[in-house]
């Protein structure tokens, strides 16, 4: 192959990506456009009658799907594998499967935490679109890094903000968070022994820095059991510290780019 050939080939496979991005990009608006449809119909009540049996409506909806939901995403995700195990292009189940599993999520949220949830729901695709950015931009370890100390960001902010309403599951987030920590922690573990594969597939490149994923498991988990035994005063600082540790691997990998 020419040195033209090499070129022609790796301007189209970044081409590829770059479309990628935009179309990840733009899943992120129209999840923001869907939540905000969903607040102006079933959170911002006017009191005129037809705004209020739309939310009666929707109610019923969110409640229903909350089941229905979880089937759909199950069979979205065999649908996925098996075109995947065919050689088929995945991307018309992998596309439906992401929107079924997102408007299980909103059900979940709208119907069991009403305007609590859709705020914090509001927030959501910006943070994904940052996500994808990382994604496609940076190394695969960054990503998982920035998803994270997201996630801790995450719930710092929500046990500030939502704890006294709702302390159960606030408390179940964290728990949950942890065993996230813990199982990435030991997944790297076996990956970097095996060179970034599992199972025969490739997850992380050959040669991934596991250990700023290590040390990262280590201060999200400790500052999340911090901001927990010192308090929701305490969470702001402990928040911001997060937000201070994701800006130095920004500019550690965007170091390693260059």
């Amino acid at each position: 192959m020419t040195d033209k050939e090499r070129q022609s080939q790796r301007r189209r496979a970044e081409d590829a990506a770059f479309n990628r991005m935009l179309l990840w990009l733009l899943g992120a608006v129209v999840a923001e456009l869907v939540i905000l449809l969903v607040k102006h119909f079933y959170v911002d009540l006017t009191g005129v009658g037809a705004s209020i049996q739309i939310a009666g409506v929707l109610v019923q909806i969110f409640r229903v799907y909350q089941f229905v939901g979880i089937a759909l995403t199950v069979i979205g995700i065999v649908w996925t594998v098996l075109y995947k195990r065919s050689g088929k292009k995945i991307r018309l189940p992998l596309i439906l499967t992401v929107a079924v599993f997102f408007l299980w999520i909103v059900a979940i949220v709208a119907y069991h935490f009403f305007d609590d949830g859709i705020r914090v729901l509001m927030i959501l695709p910006a943070v994904a679109a940052v996500l994808i950015l990382i994604y496609f931009l940076y190394q695969r370890t960054f990503f998982v890094n920035a998803i994270l100390t997201g996630g801790g960001m995450a719930a710092l902010w929500l046990y500030r903000e939502y704890y006294m309403n709702h302390p159960n599951a606030i408390l179940a987030c964290f728990i949950a968070g942890w065993v996230v920590l813990a199982a990435v922690a030991v997944l790297s573990w076996r990956l970097r022994a095996s060179g970034g594969k599992l199972g025969g597939v490739r997850l992380m490149p050959e040669r991934a820095n596991y250990l700023t994923t290590w040390i990262t498991c280590g201060i999200v988990a400790l500052l999340m059991l911090l901001g927990m035994i010192l308090g929701q005063t305490i969470a702001l600082y402990l928040f911001f510290g997060l937000i201070g540790w994701l800006f130095c691997q920004a500019v550690f990998f965007t170091v390693k780019l260059m």
